[in-house]
């Protein structure tokens, strides 16, 4: 079983320097559930 999922913010999760949107972070939201994930981010 994975223990932890990581994710790049910026061209993965949402649009260079955009916010998430909504089915994204309910996306997030169940699967925070299951495991534990690490949103990384290069942008200033």
């Amino acid at each position: 079983m994975k223990r932890l999922i990581a994710f790049d913010l910026d061209g993965t999760l949402a649009e260079s320097k955009l916010p998430i949107d909504a089915e994204i972070a309910a996306l997030l939201a169940e699967l925070l559930e299951r495991v534990r994930v690490a949103i990384i981010s290069g942008g200033c």
